[in-house]
């Protein structure tokens, strides 16, 4: 962590990030084949469906789920291409974030209704097509899990997408069962993983079960009874890791893990937890007074004063100053020097990410700090180029603090209380308005993957697709390096 405080503090070049935003990534390509690979015939998808839409309601699925005209006119794919990816976080049993659910659908209006078989192909083709095209640094440190349908699995289009860190989550065909077996087991051949969904575990053939690295089950559907049985026949078996989605509540989380789930989908951790007391510590309260002082300016005397009268943030002061990844010639042997050395700006950074690290650094409290860095970077990305030079620190802190509420456990006005943050900082954190709220909306929006709440704030913010996705994966991987 210690290696990675520079880039932290200095933030990257938001600039410079845009400006690369002009030109996407290159696609990123499936494995290369020395064969024909079995079920998956270019000649099967030859040929393009469209969706009339011309006899649906406005109220109908396809208004709903998609942004697919309702006038008459046949749906076009390349409209469906343009879509803002949400993503929703995948942790393990201690809380750490292994990746995330990456769709173009919205997770936060679930509809009971299941678009046809065309419709959902278009779907799948857009999510892929969109995935291929993000940097494959994502999927380096971190799992993806990509939904489709199981006709998609004949489709080349599928080995566009990375087969490293890319897990193919797909609902088994029980009508065609040996045919499925065989696309799961050729397109494992090829390095992919497989995930099963929407299926009873029970119910999995062996030979289908032994070649699934997931199964996925939403905690929704089932009752406490059923969720301990179905956890029953995975605990202590070498086979798939079993994966809570629809993880709401920390009590959700609790319930699932003690009953033997290892993976847990969902920003349960982003809340407030109103049968825990507050988590305003000594350690924390000295940070804040510390960030009230370097905000303001205070004199560097003053500010050595402070350090001086706590052992441990002098000695954290230091040890960062003299880390090599810093680059100074000579050896920083006083606070006074390292505090010139860094001056306001870089300071009061480093003092947002020891907010979330001081005293006991629990598993919930790290996965807060990167989530809070991602949506801190994004947040920034979105609005660099939108706001004036002088609002621009603001857009990192609106983000880095809007967490702070789920870091403190107390409501977010009483956590903005200590801190003297400028009024625009604070009506975005606490009311959710002014300059910063919708880059700080779109940001929240893409992590809770609520698409119709994505479709407003980018119309707000006057970004398209591209813009948001490329500004979303550079934060992903920002903080990716920032907390390894």
């Amino acid at each position: 962590m210690l290696e990675k405080y520079l880039k932290f503090i200095k933030g990257g070049k938001a600039d410079e990030a845009q400006a690369e935003a002009g030109e996407p990534p290159a696609p990123a390509t499936g494995p290369s084949q020395s064969g024909p690979l079995p079920l998956l015939d270019p000649l099967a998808r030859a040929e393009r469906e469209v969706v009339d839409t011309a006899a649906i309601g406005a109220g109908d699925v396809v208004a709903s789920v998609l942004d697919v005209q309702t006038s008459g006119e046949s749906s076009s794919l390349d409209a469906l291409r343009r879509k803002i990816i949400g993503r929703q976080p995948v942790l393990d049993r201690s809380q750490r974030i292994i990746g995330y659910e990456l769709l173009l659908r919205s997770k936060a209006q679930p509809t009971n209704r299941r678009p046809d078989a065309a419709l959902r192909r278009m779907q799948d083709e857009a999510l892929i097509r969109c995935l291929a095209e993000l940097d494959e640094r994502l999927f380096e440190d971190k799992i993806a899990f990509a939904a489709v349908s199981s006709d998609m699995l004949v489709d080349p289009l599928l080995l566009k997408l990375p087969n490293k860190g890319m897990i193919l989550a797909v609902s088994p065909d029980d009508a065609k069962a040996d045919e499925f077996l065989l696309r799961c087991r050729a397109l494992r051949s090829l390095g992919y993983r497989i995930a099963l969904d929407d299926c009873h575990p029970e119910l999995i053939p062996a030979p289908l079960l032994g070649l699934a690295a997931f199964v996925r089950v939403d905690i929704l559907k089932f009752d406490a009874i059923e969720l301990e049985q179905i956890a029953a026949r995975f605990v202590d078996n070498p086979g798939p890791l079993l994966v809570a989605m629809n993880v709401a509540t920390e009590e959700d989380f609790d319930a699932c893990r003690k009953i033997g789930f290892q993976c847990f989908e969902g920003n349960y951790f982003t809340g407030l937890r109103p049968s825990r007391p507050p988590r305003i510590d000594n350690d924390r309260i000295r940070v804040m007074e510390l960030l009230d002082m370097v905000r303001s300016q205070t004199e560097i005397s003053r500010l050595e004063e402070v350090f001086k009268r706590d052992a441990v943030l002098s000695y954290k002061l230091l040890r960062y100053s003299n880390a090599p990844v810093n680059g100074f010639p000579h050896k920083i042997r006083s606070i006074a020097h390292a505090l010139v050395i860094f001056g306001y700006d870089q300071l009061y950074r480093w003092l947002t990410l020891l907010l979330f690290t001081s005293g006991t650094l629990d598993a919930r409290s790290r996965a807060l700090m990167q989530n809070a860095l991602v949506r801190a970077r994004m947040t920034e990305l979105l609005g660099y180029d939108r706001l004036p030079p002088a609002e621009r620190e603001g857009l990192f802190i609106v983000g880095i603090f809007s967490l702070l509420d789920a870091l403190l456990n107390v409501p977010m006005e009483q956590a903005l209380e200590r801190l003297k943050l400028s009024d625009q900082v604070v009506a975005a954190l606490a009311r959710r308005e002014g300059v910063y709220a919708p880059f700080l909306g779109l940001a929240v929006a893409c992590e809770e993957a609520d698409e119709d709440a994505i479709v407003r704030f980018a119309d707000a913010c006057g970004l398209d697709a591209n813009e948001v996705n490329i500004a979303q994966v550079k934060a992903l991987i920002w903080a990716e390096e920032i907390d390894s």
